[in-house]
């Protein structure tokens, strides 16, 4: 076994036990190495101390159920293995730069620090938002069978959307990607906008809370990788339940906002 899927191994043991005492020399038994040579290991490869990626797992949970629940602060000090509420919410202002109280009041972007895997990006900020039911007016890609076919017609689609000239227009008034699976697990795409364009198919969002990310543009670089690592990585890392099959694009002012639906 290789140091980075001890490595891993560490990890895991970590998020299994963030609400206990984390003791220090099992994880160097995990990794076959003294302690001393473990944590300069994991510095090494992760660029954080032990103490600093444990403490931010602890507070990213922290975060949400802050945010989800009605739990006390000091409950959640004592669950997080703080000995006070005034050193927990000093650790807290700490990493985000707000109270605990701030955070449970205000509407602020959520910060999540997630389980550490290799290559992947490091934070995750996205906004709570409740969307009304959208009626739609769209075009849809043609069948697909395949994942890479719904890829290639999804680029066809937005090819022949620009050679007909509809593609300004959806611009203009806000263009949604909408991806919808049957019964049979077959995926498709759509493209449109909540006005009527002619020759267009309705399709519905429906009302709900959503978790909104900023893809930091609009063009494929920018949305596939989040979209990526949020289903390989961030579904993973957080305890808010989500349907990742209710899902839609918001293009607007040069940027994409990915929107997946909160149960």
């Amino acid at each position: 076994m290789d140091n980075l899927t001890r490595l891993q191994d560490v990890i895991e043991y970590i998020e299994d036990h963030l609400t206990e005492k984390i003791d220090y020399n099992e994880l160097a038994k995990i990794m076959a190495v003294s302690e001393q040579s473990m944590q300069r290991i994991f510095i090494f490869i992760t660029n954080m101390s032990l103490a600093e990626y444990i403490k931010r797992r602890r507070f990213s949970k922290a975060f949400e159920e802050l945010r989800n629940s009605n739990v006390r602060i000091i409950d959640l000090a004592i669950k997080y293995q703080y000995e006070s509420e005034i050193s927990f919410s000093r650790a807290f202002k700490s990493l985000f730069n707000m109270s605990p109280r701030e955070a449970k009041k205000n509407n602020v972007d959520f910060v999540q620090f997630p389980i550490f895997q290799f290559n992947n990006r490091t934070e995750y900020k996205y906004k709570i938002e409740h969307v009304e039911r959208k009626e739609i007016y769209a075009y849809r890609t043609k069948d697909a069978e395949t994942k890479d076919d719904l890829l290639f017609r999804i680029r066809e689609l937005y090819k022949e959307l620009k050679e007909n000239n509809i593609y300004p227009s959806l611009q203009k008034y806000g263009m949604y990607g909408v991806s919808f699976k049957d019964k049979n697990n077959k995926e498709t795409y759509y493209v449109g906008c909540e006005k009527d364009l002619g020759n267009s198919e309705k399709i519905i969002i429906e009302e709900g809370i959503y978790l909104v990310f900023d893809c930091g543009g609009d063009n494929q670089s920018d949305i596939a990788p989040l979209i990526m690592d949020i289903y390989t990585q961030f579904i993973k890392s957080t305890t808010i339940n989500i349907d990742e099959y209710e899902c839609f694009e918001l293009y607007k002012d040069g940027n994409c906002y990915l929107y997946i639906k909160k149960i």
